[in-house]
């Protein structure tokens, strides 16, 4: 059976944390006796911690999919990744459409906060079909993210080097997704973003390539103008 074009529309929750601090003087603390030593400073208080540094592609193309496996265990079955990254390679979104765990006929997605490095609640995803509705089971749309080995792509993306190169006279990698079927295909596939400047003209152009979810095949490719 053909499998049925899935969208779907979700809300993402975002997490805010908020610190306050009160300090505490000792009555007569500023008034001294003359000739008499001053009260002796207080304690610093410890700095805090610097922040972890921000994922980022250096951390390899799967860094987002690592992320989720850790927080959702990694044989959970999901439909769609989403992983952008800025110029400079930081990751700026990591979004997952997954599973309902309470109930098997639905999805539900969660989304990275890069502010506090967490994920966020589970929000409800509303699934819409094209063609007979009654004919579409979520199952066909899921693969365990096992399967997944979007760290192969970094192989794809050495080979496709000296390509690129002979194009683009400066190109970044935008973005690492996993796509669930669609209507150019019937199974799962990794799916390569770029942006350059092409080097004849420095016009800028987008580009991208699909990959087989084993991180080694390239099925589709659409890099260079």
């Amino acid at each position: 059976m053909r499998k049925i074009p899935l969208f779907h529309l979700g809300l993402a929750a975002t997490l805010s944390l908020a610190l306050s601090a009160c300090g505490d003087k000792s009555p007569g603390a500023d008034a001294q006796a003359p000739g008499t030593a001053g009260a002796p400073p207080a304690t610093a208080a410890p700095e805090a911690a610097a922040p972890a540094r921000a994922p980022s592609l250096a951390d390899g193309p799967d860094v987002c999919f690592r992320a989720i496996a850790a927080h959702l265990g990694p044989d959970v079955p999901v439909s769609e990744i989403n992983s952008r990254f800025d110029a400079d390679g930081t990751m700026s979104v990591c979004t997952v459409d997954y599973q309902n765990p309470d109930d098997a006929r639905k999805l539900v997605g969660t989304r990275w906060n890069q502010h506090t490095g967490q994920f966020s609640e589970p929000h409800d995803i509303e699934i819409s079909v094209s063609g007979n509705a009654a004919d579409f089971r979520l199952d066909d749309y899921l693969v365990p993210l096992s399967q997944v080995d979007a760290a192969a792509l970094a192989g794809v993306q050495e080979s496709l080097k000296a390509q690129l190169e002979g194009v683009y006279g400066s190109y970044a990698w935008t973005g690492v997704r996993l796509s669930p079927p669609d209507a150019f295909s019937d199974v799962h596939t990794l799916r390569l973003d770029l942006e350059g400047r092409i080097a004849a003209n420095d016009i800028k152009h987008n580009g991208y390539a699909s990959v087989s979810v084993d991180g080694r095949t390239v099925v589709r490719n659409h890099l260079l103008p």
